[in-house]
């Protein structure tokens, strides 16, 4: 009889610890669902918000142009739109951070692998990556670094042979990102 009880005694101890484990990893499984569904809200967030900084450039450019339209003002008013549009991609932080994040976002955090690959790099170097990884033209690129279209291809070439010849995690990920 002692023997039975202790035997059915164990049992439900076993059960116990293993509803109890059960539950502790369903809880655990529940917290990284909610995790990753707000990670997910987070870049569904950020790609809203670039989707409508591209849409106010747009009505921006498109109100200047149809208020000045067939007047003496156009060219210089729209000249004046994109001028400022290119200096805020040029110089504010704020816009090339959010550039850095999309890019960070839409290819598994490479800037963030870039810049720890290679901390020594000149600023102009990962603004160069990033514009070029953002799919900018080389006119683009050549107009917000000031400088000019050889000089672009130039440095876009040192800067993915540089990539190529360095012993780094993550390599065929950032030189992916310069050849699209």
């Amino acid at each position: 009889m002692g023997a039975l009880l202790l035997f059915i005694t164990a049992v439900l101890a076993t059960l116990v610890l293993y509803f109890w484990a059960r539950k502790a990893q369903l809880e655990k499984q529940l917290m990284e669902e909610r995790e990753e569904n707000e990670r997910l809200m987070s870049v569904a967030e950020d790609l809203k918000k670039a989707d409508k900084k591209n849409l106010d450039t747009l009505e921006r450019l498109c109100e200047q142009y149809y208020i000045y339209e067939g007047t003496d003002n156009l060219q210089p008013r729209i000249l004046n739109e994109v001028r400022s549009i290119v200096e805020g991609l040029r110089s504010d932080p704020v816009v090339r951070k959010n550039l850095e994040q999309q890019l960070n976002l839409r290819y598994d955090g490479v800037m963030t692998r870039l810049r720890q690959a290679f901390p020594n790099l000149k600023e102009e170097d990962y603004l160069l990556y990033m514009f070029t990884a953002s799919g900018f033209s080389s006119t683009t690129i050549s107009t917000l670094l000031e400088k000019d279209k050889p000089y672009v291809y130039n440095r876009i070439y040192r800067l993915k042979e540089r990539i190529k010849n360095a012993d780094i995690p993550d390599k065929e990920l950032i030189i992916s990102c310069l050849e699209h």
